[in-house]
């Protein structure tokens, strides 16, 4: 058998994706060839056809049966299992991972005249002037598919994963996963290269250390107690909350959030599980409200911050933005007025009162047992701030301010929330950036995006 082609056709900077495909070509002894397209046209219909192009040549001056694996930049090998293994009786191999069409980014092509006769099809209809062109997974989808979830010699060839999809491939065993755009939240996001490095990178450092998957972000046994308070009696506190099941962010955050209060002088109180004298059953985030309260009769601000969140500027206080404010909250992405993420409540009458009225509207609730039942603890902040006539939306904050979500996170944001993601992949995300950007050298002349 001829030695089988990898090729690695990119439209972006991806230096962890290559490392990751040339390991999988040396490791098996198979020619790897990179192209380099992220200074070509940003063009669908141009890329497209390029790749078809650059496929088609791969196979015509290939010896007759040799095997060429096609990969983007958003995909990664997991298992490093020979092609043959997964080819035995097969043309082609095109995998369904999530929607009608076959994932268009990772492809294994056998050099036979049928198979040369697919792919120049496919791409005489990539070609500028003829019929609408709607992408190569509407072309692919005309041959023959196989879904994801079909093993093949006890193998997934491909799997989908994203920011916010359980990474079941790190319990099946899989060839490759592609990092699909419709597996992030929100899902008009499309994809996120800083999560693609991030995770690819990951899975790279777990091979080559010889360790499984995500290990080192596993939840740590917890031998400290149920809360903790740091610098008492400050002018501003900071609270948080996370339970043993999510403690593998929870910790980052803490720590992150201890180095920020001890730079700043800020009070800060930490618990990790429900405080049983609430006596409040559900999910940790029904109980905002009540530790809002105790603590704002100590305190001249409190701010809660939600387990997934994190101080990308630790250097900046967060007393330039409380001028002239009893409540500080930021806009949020979707429909809602604000994220309940991160939220600031200055000592006031009127503040009192409505944490009060929260408390008494959240006990009466039938179904506090997910962070979504009953419209989730988002729903009834925004609520009490109507009926109390504080919800000016003039007076909150752009997300670019403060509580950023993660996927806008730049160089000058201050702090960043890491939601819509599943606890492994949060997890891996905060890691990530708290690993790149400790230490980072913050430039006072660059601009900041101020209220």
């Amino acid at each position: 058998m001829d030695t089988p082609i990898v090729i690695s056709y990119f439209l972006e900077h991806a230096p962890v994706s290559l490392d990751n495909h040339r390991r999988y070509a040396a490791a098996l002894g198979y020619r790897h060839d990179f192209v380099d397209g992220s200074s070509g046209p940003r063009g669908a219909q141009a890329q497209t056809l390029r790749k078809y192009e650059i496929l088609l040549e791969a196979l015509s001056h290939a010896p007759s049966d040799t095997l060429v694996l096609l990969l983007g930049e958003d995909v990664a090998i997991v298992e490093p299992v020979p092609l043959h293994t997964l080819m035995a009786g097969r043309q082609h191999l095109l995998a369904r991972t999530g929607s009608l069409h076959p994932a268009v980014n990772v492809q294994i092509w056998r050099n036979t005249p049928a198979s040369r006769a697919d792919v120049y099809k496919i791409l005489t209809c990539c070609r500028f002037g003829g019929p609408s062109f709607n992408g190569d997974g509407q072309l692919l989808s005309a041959l023959e598919t196989t879904d994801w979830h079909a093993l093949i010699n006890g193998v997934c060839p491909v799997m989908q994963t994203g920011a916010n999809v359980d990474p079941a491939w790190r319990r099946v065993p899989t060839f490759a996963i592609t990092i699909d755009g419709d597996c992030h939240a929100p899902d008009k996001l499309g994809k996120v290269p800083r999560f693609r490095d991030a995770l690819i990178g990951h899975l790279n450092q777990c091979r080559a250390d010889g360790v499984s998957l995500f290990s080192s972000l596993e939840r740590p046994e917890n031998d400290e107690p149920e809360r903790s308070s740091y610098n008492p009696g400050r002018r501003i506190a900071f609270a948080t909350l996370y339970t043993p099941e999510i403690a593998s962010y929870g910790r980052i955050a803490e720590q992150n959030f201890r180095r920020y209060c001890d730079i700043h002088g800020y009070s800060l109180y930490v618990h990790r599980d429900h405080p049983k004298e609430v006596g409040l059953s559900g999910t940790a985030n029904w109980l905002k409200p009540w530790l809002l309260h105790a603590y704002l009769q100590h305190h001249e601000w409190v701010f809660w911050l939600d387990a997934d969140v994190l101080f990308a500027d630790e250097a900046r206080s967060i007393e330039s933005l409380l001028t002239g404010r009893d409540l500080l909250l930021a806009r949020d992405i979707g429909q809602w007025p604000f994220n309940s993420g991160v939220m600031g409540f200055r000592d006031t009458a009127r503040n009192e009162a409505l944490l009060r009225k929260l408390m008494d509207s959240i006990a009466s609730l039938h179904d506090r047992s997910t962070v979504y039942s009953s419209n989730g603890d988002q729903y009834y902040f925004i609520e009490a701030l109507k009926a109390a006539g504080l919800l000016c939306e003039d007076e909150i904050l752009s997300p670019l301010v403060i509580n950023t979500p993660w996927f806008f996170d730049a160089t000058n944001s201050f702090l960043v929330h890491y939601y819509g993601m599943w606890p492994e992949m949060r997890a891996l995300m905060m890691a990530h950036d708290e690993s790149n950007r400790h230490g980072r050298c913050k430039d006072p002349r660059r601009t900041v995006v101020s209220s």
